[in-house]
């Protein structure tokens, strides 16, 4: 008899009186780094765990296909060519006021042996990256990995060679418009100025897919997760890496059903963490989930619940996370609402 009305008395009181103490999980916060375009990833300066900052710049997409690259230069070279033969057999008049056009196609064929190369470089860059850990892994031999160094510095020195003959010619053709304006009208109104400024807009747009879009670190924090690798292609869109932050922005937990207490905003609470010594600290309910919600795993897992084959669920309540008091992203602590 005694028994049971100890068994009557249990089961009133889990019936009337809600538990206080729930357990609840500190927040990770996570920001995926997407291409921003389809390309081949050029470079990835960071590695699994390593710190990064919001706006550093952390690698590079090269949008431009190798093979596409080649054929559209050549097809602008060919044409460029093309326009300087029709500048034969102009009387001497006629060569005064298309000097300028002839400059700048020597210019624009600079220009395009520039692109070229920077093709060129963009694709060593990419088998010496991919080289590396064979290298170190022992995969590949020493010479062609010092081929691969050789050819790579050779297009870097022959890229800034170019570079300068282009700085210094851009100068002398500005003084020629400078110095002649009249001619450089005439030259402007005739019909090879307008097929010089198809080929320069051509250009521009090959060096344009030549030039990387840089991949910059969303938020503060850790490489959390790698997805791909230098030399890879990827999609517009597609994850390269997750970046977690260090520090949890809130705590969240689940009241479970029945829900024997209103939770509401404002309301105090005390969390409690599992470490030695123990901390704890004062806070505040800051939101109410408005539905019930399928409790996350990793909290499931600290519930000691076993597995059900429904997913059961309950009422989400985030806490304000107190100031002092050291967190890590998905550490588990008791919380007891007042």
């Amino acid at each position: 008899m005694f028994i049971a009305a100890t068994l009557l008395v249990a089961w009133m009181w889990s019936g009337a009186v809600a538990p206080s103490s729930i357990v609840a999980e500190a927040s990770i916060v996570g920001a995926d780094l997407r291409a921003n375009q389809a390309g081949v990833i050029a470079s990835l300066k960071v590695s699994l765990g390593q710190a990064v900052r919001a706006g550093e710049v952390v690698g590079q997409v090269a949008a431009a296909n190798p093979r596409l690259l080649d054929s559209t230069l050549a097809v602008i070279r060919a044409e460029v060519g093309m326009l300087a033969v029709s500048m034969v057999g102009a009387t001497d008049r006629q060569r005064v006021a298309l000097e300028f056009e002839r400059m700048q196609l020597d210019w624009m064929n600079h220009r395009v042996e520039r692109a070229a190369l920077q093709g060129q470089l963009l694709q060593a860059e990419s088998d010496l990256a991919r080289a590396e850990p064979l290298h170190r892994a022992r995969l590949i031999t020493e010479e062609i990995y010092a081929q691969l160094k050789i050819t790579r510095g050779s297009l870097v020195a022959q890229l800034e060679e170019k570079n300068q003959l282009i700085v210094r010619l851009e100068p002398v053709l500005k003084g020629m418009v400078a110095a002649d304006p009249k001619a450089a009208r005439l030259s402007g109104e005739s019909a090879l100025a307008a097929a010089i400024k198809v080929q320069e807009a051509k250009l521009r747009l090959a060096e344009e897919e030549l030039s990387p879009v840089p991949l910059i670190a969303p938020i503060d924090g850790v490489v959390g997760l790698m997805l791909r690798r230098a030399g890879e292609t990827v999609v517009a869109g597609e994850v390269i890496l997750r970046v977690t932050a260090i520090k949890p922005e809130r705590v969240t937990g689940y009241l479970r059903q029945p829900l024997t207490i209103d939770p509401k905003p404002g309301m105090g609470a005390e969390i409690r963490t599992r470490t030695n010594p123990v901390q704890v600290a004062a806070t505040t309910i800051t939101h109410v989930g408005t539905m019930l919600e399928v409790i996350s795993p990793t909290l499931l897992a600290a519930m000691r619940l076993p597995p059900v084959p429904t997913p059961e669920t309950a009422l989400r309540v985030d806490f304000a996370l107190p100031a002092g008091l050291a967190l890590r992203p998905g550490e588990h602590v008791d919380v007891v609402i007042r």
